[in-house]
Parts: structure tokens; C-alpha cells; sequence
């Protein structure tokens, strides 16, 4: 039996340490990113989830099972044409990074080329989410399996 592990380098937030926002947040947040919203209802209605809760809109990632990482990475896709890492840790904690590549990798992309440039996009999006401050450092993310 083998064991593989990997870490995720970049600069962004723990997602998971802004817990569980209430419903209303979470339709906010979408509403930057129509497309997404558009999908994610007709994932819902495709499920018969018509009263939707935390947990149903935590469920549409079904690859990676990411939750509220990943609905974050699409809405920043969407709304402000920049690519984001979500990745969990060993502790089954998630994640939201800026995370550093090649020039060639994001021709058709927005260039974040500050450190604030990095933190302005990411403050935004978590006050949609929290009134709550969340820490946005230099992350080295541990996962394995």
C-alpha cells in the first residue's frame, strides 16, 4: 500500500473558518456571478431542493466535495476573471487560494500583481459572506491519500 501527499502553496483564507453563513449570504454572493447562480438553481430544481438550506448549496460540489471553497472560486471566476485554488488540509479544513503560476497560464486572465491586490479581492468577497474578520496570509496547505 502506497501513501502520496501534497501541499498547496499560496496566499488566501482558511474558508472553513468562515463557518456557515445564512442562506441569504450565500444567494448574495451568488447574484455576483449569474451564470454560477443560473447553474447551481437548476442543479437544485433538477434535485427537487426548493426550500434550500446551508448544507444544499454545500453539496453542489459533488467532484471535490469543497463546499464553500469552491462556489467561492467560481463566483471570483465569474465576476472578476481570476483563478483561485480550492484545496482541503489533512484536517478537513478548506481553502480559497491565490496561488503562484506561470505568465502563460493566465494570459486570458486578470493579473493580481500586489499583495493588496490579492487581499481587496479577497475582503470583498468575504463580506458578502461575514461581518466577522478572516485572516488572509501565506498558506501551506498539507493534504494526502
Amino acid at each position: 500500500m502506497s501513501y502520496a501527499s501534497w501541499h498547496t502553496y499560496g496566499y488566501g483564507i482558511c474558508v472553513s473558518d468562515i463557518g456557515e453563513p445564512p442562506v441569504e449570504r450565500i444567494q448574495n454572493l451568488l447574484a455576483m456571478a449569474p451564470a454560477l447562480q443560473k447553474n447551481i438553481q437548476e442543479w437544485m430544481d433538477e434535485r427537487g431542493i426548493a426550500d434550500q438550506d446551508y448544507d444544499d448549496y454545500m453539496e453542489f460540489d459533488q467532484d471535490f466535495g469543497l463546499g464553500l471553497a469552491t462556489i467561492l472560486k467560481k463566483v471570483i471566476l465569474e465576476a472578476e476573471n481570476v483563478e483561485l485554488e480550492a484545496c482541503d488540509s489533512l484536517e478537513e479544513k478548506n481553502y480559497l487560494l491565490f496561488c503562484p503560476d506561470y505568465p502563460w497560464h493566465q494570459q486570458n486572465r486578470k493579473q493580481l500583481k500586489t499583495e493588496g491586490e490579492v487581499e481587496e479581492l479577497f475582503r470583498k468577497y468575504i463580506h458578502v459572506l461575514t461581518d466577522e474578520p478572516i485572516n488572509i496570509d501565506y498558506q501551506s496547505v498539507e493534504n494526502g491519500g
